[in-house]
């Protein structure tokens, strides 16, 4: 029997309330026989668990289960709705799902009546100082039977009530542009409450609003000070409803934490914690009385997963002969050292932090360049527990340095990222290449922190638009980044130019010069830009969300109309500065931009790439005007390319590759250009030769066109630069240069100091190719309501799997060979077909390709087997 499950709305957020007044609704199906597929649906809304009264979207004619608009009347703000569904299969309609619960948070400013408040001696600093402490007490007079908390900061905050954190959320609210979106967050609060007196209060430290950012290191770049926006609602046994919120009635002051900077690290010195502040009956009068500003612009919740301590590792610990405690986390991650410590009062612990050491065993600080990285802690005189509050390192090392007295008594890694469901695996029967795949996860776990990041650990951390272009296809197949993308693409929207121009990184940041090029970064660069449009397509691609793809289409569109009006006459983009295939390894350690494929071709490339997905886009969406008029773009650009570097582009791995995967190669030509890009590879003895922009096609190139052995030669090789090079060296998350680590041991500090990460998932963007090649798992339609079954064996693998949890449920490929048989075992989940191809070389016994829902094993034998 068919079953309807898994009621979700696009608010992936976990709070108690959303920000949506039409929530989109999606369902899982599961159960029924093979090959069950959804024909048509029924959605009720109701004000009661009953559905006494419900309102129905009627029989809607849809084999789709994700993304429909909600069919009653927008929800008002703390409004609480219920809804079920039902489906239509060949064997009829299904039973009612049980019920989902929505409810709304406050939908216009209207409803607020906080305003946020700062401590008035804070405002104005100059640099990282005492995070300041807010608070006001209150009363309820009855038990409360429901509270309601809105919050959100200048700044970011951790709010308790009456000692209580309200959450386990971490720099909250995230980095959004500022002047523009403010999010907020919900929490039901109600179990924190007593009749009573009742204590509310926060720290708000920098965070992005006002602390370092880039590595000119500016400050206060979006506000001068930081502050507290915060609304309770509790509603209360006796009928009566008590608001609490910000206002000219709270009182600051300041306490142990003395300095929090995202870069620096944090200072906190137990001896001047206010004992009790946090609790009822504390004695504040001499704390200032808050100032008030007025309501920011652009307040909206969250709806996107927050950040959170995703994992705990118990580290390697050893004692350095001066006494210095060295600890080794074991990989590469986010976070900090959390460490219990006794000692007497004014004696200190000092944490430093590195990804790597140095030749004498040392950790390697110069590449953080002007990042601290530091977090120091005074003591009181009692055992403590020792954490950072207001930021986070990226490192794998660390050294915890004390004065005489102190006994450093545990010591656990804290692994921090924004808490996205895991849907992706991949493991095959070379240990190396699942090493390859465990790096990319962790380089991903560790840069998807309130934004997609570079980097977590220098003095940079910002969401560079070109790295992202690079690797969204294989973040939306490995964890669920459906609703944090869409944040941050909302956020691309907002900053883009007047001309459609997109910033190179989003949030939006005055950049100046990178060290060390003195490279100017003003405008937009292509590949960078294109993240407008390849990060929408690749999440249309992953989830089927046809709202999302309408809600960013315009700013897809600015774009290419920007790259339109920067051709010159022959059709070509040559006339602007650009990254070009940006560390490509030819390229001088000093000048990543000095790629060996023309910048011009490159960026005339991905005018044809974005025209191409912005129709498609227009076609989905029903824009049939622009649908043809973004086609024609696309062949007339890809035409004007050939043209003038068709024969350039064949010398070089990333020329042929976007030849080969944007079109640009005329038909009568793909073959010979996938021959010279197998013939580069060859040369190269599989090394590779692409930087960010050339990277995630390169294999896709050489597999479209049925060179899948150089596909694997550059996969396999152990050689510098090659994936498995980095992997040879101890690499635990993807590398920024191919060549972070030298041959010979030893790292290029002197010129490639300024710009070397050892966290940096671009080149991560292998994996989708192992999902969609190697194990053979590659969406068709939108969601996977189609997807292809279609494993390349090759190299000395000699078995592989991938599994992803789509819209519709777990789909995943398995194969494996064994003497004279390919065995492929695939999942199909109900509403769902498969389709089967068999790798080149190998046939099945019996006619297969359409594979409905359910599971199939498929035995195989060679084409010249009898």
């Amino acid at each position: 029997m068919t079953t309807v499950v898994g009621l979700r709305t696009a608010d992936d957020s976990g709070l108690v309330a959303t920000p949506h007044s039409e929530p989109r609704l999606s369902w899982s199906l599961v159960g029924g026989g093979p090959g069950v597929l959804q024909r048509a649906y029924d959605i009720q809304v109701s004000a009661e668990p009953s559905f006494s009264d419900p309102v129905s979207s009627g029989e809607v004619e849809s084999d789709l289960v994700t993304d429909h608009p909600w069919p009653a009347a927008p929800l008002s703000s703390r409004e609480v709705r219920y809804w079920r569904v039902r489906v239509r299969t060949g064997l009829g309609w299904t039973a009612w799902s049980e019920p989902g619960r929505v409810e709304a948070a406050l939908l216009d400013d209207a409803q607020w009546t906080a305003r946020p408040v700062h401590v008035p001696t804070d405002r104005g600093r100059t640099f990282p100082g005492p995070v300041p402490l807010l608070r006001r007490e209150f009363d309820l007079p009855a038990e409360p039977v429901s509270a309601r908390l809105y919050v959100t900061a200048l700044g970011v905050h951790r709010t308790t009530i009456n000692g209580r954190p309200v959450s386990d959320e971490l720099l909250e609210p995230g980095w959004t542009s500022y002047p523009n979106r403010l999010l907020y967050a919900t929490y039901d609060v109600t179990g924190l409450l007593t009749p009573g007196r009742n204590a509310f209060s926060s720290a708000v430290g920098d965070g992005w609003y006002r602390g370092h950012l880039t590595w000119h290191k500016n400050r206060d770049v979006y506000g001068d000070t930081s502050a507290l926006l915060a609304q309770l609602e509790a509603t209360l046994s006796d009928g009566t409803t008590v608001t609490v919120a910000t206002d000219e009635r709270w009182k600051g002051g300041y306490g142990a934490l003395l300095a929090a900077d995202l870069y620096d690290g944090c200072e906190r010195d137990l001896r001047h914690a206010p004992p009790g502040w946090q609790h009822p009956g504390f004695d504040d009068r001499d704390w200032e009385r808050a100032a008030v500003l007025p309501l920011p612009t652009g307040l909206a919740g969250r709806a996107h997963p927050p950040v959170r301590v995703v994992q705990v590792i118990h580290p390697e610990l050893r004692t350095l002969p001066d006494g210095t405690i060295a600890v080794d986390a074991g990989e590469n991650i986010t976070g900090w050292l959390r460490i219990r410590a006794d000692g007497p009062p004014g004696s200190t612990v000092t944490v430093r932090h590195a990804e790597v050491l140095d030749g004498d065993g040392r950790l390697l600080t110069s590449i953080l360049r002007g990042a601290r990285a530091t977090d120091q802690y005074t003591l009181a005189g009692d055992s403590a527990e020792l954490e950072p509050e207001f930021t986070f390192h990226g490192f794998r090392y660390a050294e915890i340095a004390t004065t005489p007295g102190v006994t450093v008594e545990a010591v656990d890694v804290h692994v921090v990222a924004s808490d996205l469901r895991r849907i992706g695996d991949f493991r095959c029967s070379d240990d190396r290449v699942n090493t390859l795949y465990a790096n990319v996860v962790r380089s991903q776990r560790g840069n998807f922190l309130a934004v997609p990041t570079d980097c977590p650990q220098r003095d940079e951390r910002l969401g560079w638009t070109g790295d992202l272009m690079a690797f969204a296809p294989t973040a939306c197949a490995t964890f669920d980044s459906g609703s944090f993308l869409d944040s941050w693409l909302t956020d691309l929207r907002i900053e883009q130019r007047s001309d459609g121009a997109v910033p190179l990184v989003i949030p939006d940041v005055s950049l100046g010069e990178l060290p060390p090029t003195e490279l100017p970064f003003a405008g937009s660069g292509a590949g960078w830009g294109d993240a407008a449009t390849v990060v929408p397509a690749a999440l249309f691609d992953a989830y089927g969300r046809r709202s999302l793809l309408g809600r960013h289409y315009a700013a897809m569109r600015a774009w290419v109309e920007f790259t339109v009006d920067h051709l010159d006459d022959d059709g070509t983009w040559s006339g602007n500065a650009q990254l070009g295939d940006w560390l490509d390894p030819a390229a001088p350690p000093e000048d990543p931009a000095r790629a060996t494929t023309d910048s011009a071709y490159v960026a005339t490339a991905f005018v044809a790439h974005s025209a191409r997905l912005l129709a498609d886009a227009a076609r989905e969406l029903g824009f049939a005007e622009d649908a043809d008029r973004y086609a024609v773009l696309h062949w007339r650009t890809a035409e004007a390319a050939w043209r003038k570097w068709g024969e350039h582009a064949r010398t070089t791995q990333t020329g042929c590759a976007l030849a080969l995967e944007f079109g640009i190669a005329p038909a009568a030509e793909r073959a010979a250009v996938g021959e010279a890009l197998a013939a580069l590879v060859r040369a190269r003895d599989g090394r590779i030769a692409t930087g960010f922009l050339g990277t995630p096609f390169v294999l896709p190139a050489l597999t479209a066109t049925g060179h899948t052995a150089e596909a694997y030669r550059l996969l396999l090789n152990t050689e510098c630069p090659g994936w498995l090079y980095q992997v040879a060296r101890g690499a635990t998350t993807m590398w920024e240069r191919w060549d972070a680590i030298r041959p010979d041991g030893t790292i290029d500090v002197e010129n490639a100091g300024m710009m070397l990460s050892f966290n940096h998932y671009a080149y991560g963007a292998v994996a989708a190719w192992l999902y969609r090649s190697v194990a053979g798992l590659r969406p068709t339609a939108p969601g996977y309501r189609t997807f292809d079954i279609a494993p390349r064996p090759g190299g000395t693998l000699t078995s592989a799997e991938a599994s992803i949890n789509t819209p519709y449920g777990t789909a995943s490929v398995a194969w494996s060979i064994s003497g004279d048989t390919l065995t492929v075992k695939a999942v199909v989940p109900l509403g769902t077909i498969g389709r089967f191809s068999a790798p080149e070389g190998w046939r099945s016994a019996g006619a297969v390709e359409r594979l409905g829902s359910g599971s199939h094993f498929l035995s195989l034998r060679p084409v010249t087997s009898a």
